[in-house]
């Protein structure tokens, strides 16, 4: 089969570039998007053919252009006329545009954009009243354009069942679960340290800054701290005093296994999780997850054999790591091992394969 990729940027090394590094990989695709950094994501793309549709250097990657640039993303994906493929696989909002004309074409969401739906009234409180009626009619037409573009949609993969069922209830629409994998082979299990990791993005919505103020609770136990985002220098600052609590910021991936492999267990406290990698990651190097008992996180870890499912509090993060002893912890490693087989590269890469096969066969009856 000869498939194409499309995907609004490719310049980190994130959870969907590598989705799209594994797929490009398996199928040999080819590769649109808006614009692409080779020196910052996964190296094995610079052997495909990656067409931008907003060059590097060009006048809409400046920073006045900064507001405009999505739109005219958009715009470009909507108007691109594409060689004929077997499929289409998209990643992202503004190149689903794609899907008015390439068929069959296959939206892998990672979940419908949150700030138009469930979290649109949460967004719209953020703004005071003129900003709020522009978010308003923005969003209105925003919502217009992202359901059209689903409802040409032929196929839809979803990452998780929490995921599944909000596509259905935001868009009306079925679709088949296809769970991102982890390599297996780059996380192992080294030794138990004296340590408890923090490896989620350094945002808001992942709650590090809970974590970190229950170990302030806590000095003779250890937290290490992994990630980048916008509230590195906040964790850094309430950190500091702490001598048991330590602040990595970014770290290479040699150096994030290493942390896994290492470690005692892993805290996760987002809320709203479409999936959760980290959960993965944590129990293929044979350590257990504390982690919120609902959406994405209660869908891969099996509570009280591949770590602790709790409502994340401050509080419940204490009790948790004192629940989790180094002999509990021992004893989870085995269930850890084998869950994370279930989320192999090789079962994904084969439920996507089968997706292609189907969204085919259905296209051409």
């Amino acid at each position: 089969m000869k498939i194409a990729i499309a995907i609004d940027r490719i310049v980190n090394y994130g959870g969907v570039e590598r989705l799209v590094s594994l797929i490009a990989d398996e199928f040999d695709t080819d590769i649109y998007t808006g614009w692409y950094s080779p020196e910052t994501t996964f190296q094995n793309l610079k052997k495909k053919k990656v067409i931008e549709l907003i060059p590097r250097g060009s006048f809409l990657h400046k920073k006045i252009m900064y507001r405009f640039r999505g739109r005219i993303l958009s715009r470009r994906f909507k108007s691109l006329k594409m060689p004929e493929y077997d499929a289409y696989i998209t990643f992202g909002s503004k190149s689903m545009a794609i899907s008015r004309s390439h068929h069959p074409c296959i939206w892998h969401c990672q979940a419908p954009t949150r700030w138009l739906y469930d979290l649109y009234h949460e967004e719209l409180e953020r703004f005071g009243f003129l900003k709020r009626q522009l978010f308003r009619i923005t969003s209105f037409f925003l919502r217009r354009e992202d359901q059209k573009n689903v409802r040409d949609v032929d196929k839809i993969i979803a990452i998780s069942k929490n995921v599944q069922d909000r596509v259905k209830k935001t868009y009306g629409r079925d679709s088949v679960i296809v769970y991102p994998p982890v390599d297996l082979k780059r996380f192992k299990f080294d030794k138990q340290g004296d340590f408890y990791l923090s490896s989620a993005r350094l945002t808001p919505d992942k709650n590090v800054d809970m974590i970190v103020k229950a170990f302030q609770k806590m000095p003779d136990k250890k937290l290490v701290v992994v990630g980048g985002g916008s509230e590195l220098e906040k964790i850094k600052k309430i950190s500091g005093g702490y001598p048991n609590i330590t602040v990595h910021g970014w770290v290479p991936e040699e150096k994030l296994e290493q942390l896994y492999g290492d470690c005692i267990a892993t805290i996760a406290a987002s809320l709203h999780e479409d999936y959760g990698l980290v959960a993965i990651e944590s129990m293929a190097a044979g350590k257990p997850v504390i982690a919120p008992g609902d959406m994405g996180f209660a869908e891969t870890v099996v509570d009280k054999k591949t770590g602790l499912l709790i409502d994340p509090t401050k509080e419940n993060i204490i009790a948790a790591v004192k629940y989790l002893t180094p002999e509990k912890v021992k004893e989870m490693r085995a269930d850890c091992e084998r869950r994370a087989q279930d989320f192999s590269e090789e079962k994904y890469l084969a439920n996507v394969n089968k997706a292609i096969e189907d969204a085919i066969s259905e296209y051409n009856k």
